[in-house]
């Protein structure tokens, strides 16, 4: 499946840019970041901490085609990573390829997301893992929709994903990801839309670790502006899952044998209050799903979390982000629970129009109850940043 998706990443990538002989406007964007920075426990563990520092070079390239019907995009982020520890360094890509088609009364789109990057950087949610090198992390995922207009109020949503998850390493487990939902979306208000979604997902793993299992349910919510700035988002639902285990596999003392079932039940929570004025952004968002994880099986992740942004004058910003969260196996029988925290905080001065540098400091906390303790970690960014002017141009 792994190389069906590339091959289906480059067939969006060759409709995003085949469009563009009939395109009426043109942009390209690019940014390159290049700083140094400081971690006291890299790993987040709770012993043998490994204190690192190290520099980072990371271009940024944005190509984006429009008219008034269609609309294309291209963005490539590159990050080129180096430690005094070499086992940590990591040479990460990012490509999101995506197109979207306006006709009188129906919409439809494709998207295509290959990220190439390790462990280092994408465990604290998922396994909270991080290994004594810079793993090989690849994620590959496929996503098209359409959407239908019935009427003035009514619409209908098909969506689909299929992901692929790869790593270089026996002690991660990698998976295949596939789900599809029906969503009937209502225009209540003229600031108040609601949505009712019938969803289905499908979730293999394809190593040491082998299950299959299935989940359908429901899920229904609405969008609504409080008020010229104050906006919420709300979308919950519970899904029925149904699990097949393979192969004999171990989580500390526990053993799950082959053939053996479970059943369970998902919950589903995605919430976001938030508010712009002119100088400032904040926002809250509450948030559980049961996501594929590098353990070999499915992840239940309840997280908490909070941003805010504000300029301070017309050359200094601030942003501080914060997340909390418990993450624990699906199945009862597995006992992994581990509870997590990060924050950070920034400060940005623009030199230039085309210069600025940024200052951060970041603080992440675990306590994975199968090893026995917790473990934390600071560290410090310094960036500097070139923002070229954009390229526009039409035809």
């Amino acid at each position: 499946m792994g190389e069906r998706l590339r091959l289906l990443t480059v067939g969006v990538g060759f409709a995003v840019f085949s469009c563009m002989s009939t395109a009426t406007e043109y942009s390209l964007s690019a940014r390159a970041d290049a700083g140094v920075e400081a971690d006291n426990n890299i790993r987040l563990a709770p012993n043998n901490e490994d204190a690192v520092t190290g520099y980072h070079f990371s271009p940024t390239l944005l190509a984006r085609v429009a008219d008034r019907d269609f609309e294309a995009s291209a963005d490539l982020d590159l990050d080129f990573s180096r430690f005094d520890d070499s086992t940590y360094d990591s040479d990460d890509q990012n490509l999101a390829l995506r197109f979207v088609k306006q006709m009188r009364t129906a919409e439809y789109g494709i998207s295509a997301v290959f990220k190439r990057d390790s462990t280092r950087t994408s465990e604290l949610e998922d396994t909270g893992r991080f290994t004594q090198q810079a793993t090989r992390k690849e994620q590959t995922t496929f996503t098209p929709y359409w959407t239908q207009q019935l009427n003035e109020r009514n619409a209908l949503r098909v969506d689909a994903t299929l992901g692929d998850t790869e790593y270089e390493s026996n002690n991660f487990s990698d998976s295949e990801f596939e789900s599809a939902s029906l969503t009937w979306l209502y225009q209540l208000t003229e600031r108040t839309g609601l949505q009712l979604q019938l969803y289905g997902s499908s979730y293999e793993t394809t190593s040491f670790r082998e299950l299959e299992s299935e989940s359908l349910g429901v899920r229904a919510g609405f969008e609504t502006a409080l008020t010229e700035r104050l906006q919420l988002n709300v979308l919950a639902g519970v899904s029925r899952v149904d699990t097949e285990y393979e192969s004999t596999f171990s989580i500390g003392p526990l053993a799950i044998v082959s053939g053996s079932d479970d059943r369970g039940t998902a919950t589903f929570l995605d919430a976001e209050l938030a508010y712009r004025s002119e100088r400032s952004r904040w926002a809250l968002e509450i948030g559980t799903d049961a996501m594929p994880s590098g353990d070999g099986y499915l992840r239940t992740n309840h997280r908490v979390g909070a941003s805010w942004d504000y300029q301070l004058t017309d050359r200094i910003d601030t942003s501080i982000r914060g997340q909390v969260g418990r993450s624990e196996s699906l199945d009862d029988q597995i006992e992994d629970e581990r509870d997590y925290l990060s924050a950070e905080a920034s400060l940005s001065y623009r030199l230039t129009p085309t210069w600025n540098i940024t200052a951060k400091y970041r603080h992440r906390e675990q306590d994975r109850d199968i090893v026995g303790d917790s473990a934390e970690s600071d560290a410090v960014f310094f960036t500097l940043r070139y923002i070229p002017v954009d390229m526009t141009w039409s035809r």
